[in-house]
């Protein structure tokens, strides 16, 4: 990464803890106003500053917790964790559950804010869940997507007071995630079974951070804001910046001050307790699948040459001596939220290979293995599996959803690879699998 760059992102492992008793947080006025510091773009590694997160990620708002009330500060270590919800298609209309449009949500993208005090940049972790009881007792449940943000904007170098709205943009990753409506797509009017949530923590020694409180679903402190939902595609009137759906007046810590934080009730002179967060996503319902495999070299379907036959699953036996190589597809293959990739596995170390693409499916003998799919055929670039493995995010320079035949068409794929010393037939190269991919929009 260039150093230009202000964020470090990386998937993490789940962050558990366990919840006890109510307590109160510290907070203080907000004296500082929040500045845009700009979009990590996740697909590219690169970082536009100042520029409308709205634009970059999204279109759809479908979690709006701006209302500025505040600032508050969680004690060093601590987890904090609030919660909100989605709303499905089954939810009832109204102020306090607005009826949604998909009973899951692809996100890729969020935004939260924050101040400091410290000319030091500053580093957290973020984790999101799906169907989460507050304040539930025993560990955390395993997170559905979670990443750690490093070299964060602080404070001025002579240490005034900075606040910062930062956004991830996600789209065109393996980073988007989903999240259910209403967890589980019905209405229970249960906010354990309806509610999704997420977790902060400060990483940084010593930098004092403070998130930024938001909400305020009765216009108690900051009458400039909209209600319950408002900034969200939900309303029919947008009237602006709102509370989040579902938002309880606490918030949960785990770790330095653990229990249901609240900063000692809703009213006209104590804010709201929960903190900024702005959720974007455009494609609602189950993510399109992936794909399937098919055309096998294990002896479920065609012969392999010289009866060299692999594992379940896998394409001819190689010159590793042991298995065949193996295709697989992940991500969304929607042209319109494209994340999807394929990972080769199984070749022998240092070959070069590249991708077939085709129209048809085939299951026809070719050099050490099996020739799987064939019409309109093109090949993508070469990639050597240094490792005996090789990831392809991209096709020629492009998502793979550009060169697919398009919405409600399936392109076959498959990882063509050199594979020298094979007495067999002396080809010199061989196959995986073949890999089968439905296009949706």
């Amino acid at each position: 990464m260039q150093a230009r760059h202000t964020f470090t992102l990386f998937a993490l492992s789940m962050l558990g803890a366990a919840a006890s008793a109510q307590q109160s947080m510290q907070s203080q006025p907000l004296t500082s106003p929040l500045k845009n510091a700009g979009t990590y773009h996740m697909s590219t590694g690169t970082w536009t500053r100042g520029a409308s997160p709205v634009a970059l990620a999204g279109p759809e708002v479908i979690y709006d917790n701006t209302c500025i009330t505040g600032i508050s500060v969680p004690p060093p270590g601590t987890v904090v964790v609030d919660s909100g919800r989605l709303p499905s298609t089954n939810s009832p209309n109204g102020p306090a559950s607005m009826t949604g449009l998909y009973d899951d949500y692809l996100v890729n993208g969020f935004s939260l804010a924050y101040c400091s005090v410290t000319p030091n940049q500053t580093s957290f972790t973020m984790a999101f869940y799906d169907c989460y009881s507050a304040c539930a007792a025993g560990p955390l449940p395993s997170p559905v997507a979670a990443f750690a943000i490093a070299n964060a904007p602080a404070g001025t170098a002579a240490g005034s007071n900075a606040c910062w709205v930062v956004t991830l943009d996600l789209q065109n990753t393996t980073f988007s995630f989903n999240l259910g409506g209403d967890c589980d797509g019905v209405y229970d009017n249960v906010a354990a079974t309806d509610s999704f949530a997420w977790s902060w923590v400060e990483t940084t020694a010593g930098n004092g951070t403070a998130l930024v409180l938001a909400g305020d679903p009765l216009g108690l402190i900051n009458a400039s804001c909209g209600g319950i939902g408002d900034g969200t595609t939900f309303p029919t009137a947008m009237a602006g910046p709102g509370s989040g759906i579902g938002q309880l007046d606490q918030v949960e810590g785990i770790g330095g001050l653990q229990g249901c934080l609240t900063l000692g009730g809703y009213s006209a002179t104590n804010p709201w307790s929960g903190f900024y967060l702005v959720l974007r996503g455009d494609q609602g319902n189950v993510p399109p699948t992936p794909g399937t495999a098919y055309c096998f070299g294990d002896g479920t379907g065609a012969v392999c040459p010289c009866a060299a036959f692999a594992g379940a699953g896998e394409g001819c036996l190689n010159t590793t001596g042991t298995n065949g190589a193996t295709l697989s597809g992940s991500g969304v293959a929607s042209l319109s939220a494209d994340t999807f990739q394929l990972d080769v596995v199984g070749v022998p170390g240092n070959k070069p290979g590249l991708i077939l693409r085709g129209a048809n499916q085939i299951s026809n003998p070719a050099g050490d293995g099996i020739l799987c799919t064939t019409g309109q055929t093109a090949r993508s670039q070469v990639q050597v599996t240094s490792s005996g493995s090789t990831t392809y995010t991209q096709f020629l320079g492009g998502g793979f959803g550009a060169m697919s035949y398009g919405v409600g068409t399936t392109t076959n794929y498959q990882f063509w690879y050199r594979d020298t010393g094979n007495v067999c037939s002396g080809a010199g190269f061989n196959f995986t699998n073949g890999w089968a991919t439905p296009w949706q929009p």
